[in-house]
């Protein structure tokens, strides 16, 4: 198993579903390998994708408070989604990174091996990696749903894994929490972004500012 998020491949989109009518939705689940002498650690990881149908009038899933109507049924290109960690809403797929460098990794280990929100699949004196369950862990038919990546490199380096804005956001309160004297800055890296376009139903890859924008240049959000 590689201890981290591998690069997410889009399926191809079949002829008949409307990229109108709803979201594609990103899963990863952990759960034992059943052929491994230790079927717990490190474990095996599934990404899955999955369709939500959004009605026109509901609340859009990326979370601008807009209907989906007005917001993201509007755009070109289709951007997929993940949920949050609580389940309760979800974020638009924008893979990133967080490293933070010159920490307390002794201190650190022992604080994140403390926290039941985490699951430690790897500890050797080079390496020690957890992934975020949350607390309670949620359960499937396809494992245990997973959030989020933290990684400690040679107890030096410190890098934080997230498939979406609001996935980053709770791994760094969780950071916060547990480090006493205050983390460095960290540098941040934003993955490149893949989404369908509309018109031709062809995968691309946006780069992390153009899909901020959420827009082409010029262009006026029509009204439902």
């Amino acid at each position: 198993m590689q201890q981290d998020y591998t690069t997410l491949t889009l399926p191809d989109v079949q002829p008949d579903l409307d990229m109108n009518g709803g979201f594609l939705c990103s899963w990863t689940y952990w759960q034992p390998d059943t052929a491994a002498p230790d079927p717990e650690v490190p474990g095996l990881k599934l990404s899955m994708i999955t369709y939500l149908p959004v009605a026109p009038a509901a609340d859009c899933l990326c979370g601008s408070g807009e209907s989906y109507a007005r917001c993201c049924r509007t755009l070109r290109y289709w951007q997929p989604v993940c949920p949050s960690p609580d389940l309760r809403g979800f974020g638009l797929l924008a893979p990133r990174s967080a490293t933070f460098r010159a920490v307390d990794g002794a201190a650190m280990r022992e604080r994140l091996m403390d926290d039941a929100r985490l699951y430690c699949t790897e500890d050797t004196p080079d390496r020690v990696f957890w992934t975020l369950w949350g607390e309670p862990a949620l359960e499937s038919e396809y494992g245990i749903i997973c959030f989020g990546d933290i990684e400690l490199r040679n107890r030096r380096t410190l890098i934080v894994s997230a498939m979406s804005t609001p996935r980053m956001a709770i791994l760094l309160d969780l950071l916060a929490g547990a480090d006493d004297a205050g983390l460095p800055s960290p540098t941040v890296e934003h993955d490149p972004i893949q989404v369908f376009d509309k018109r031709t139903r062809e995968r691309r890859e946006l780069s992390p500012r153009r899909a901020g924008e959420r827009k082409p240049s010029g262009w006026r959000r029509k009204r439902a």
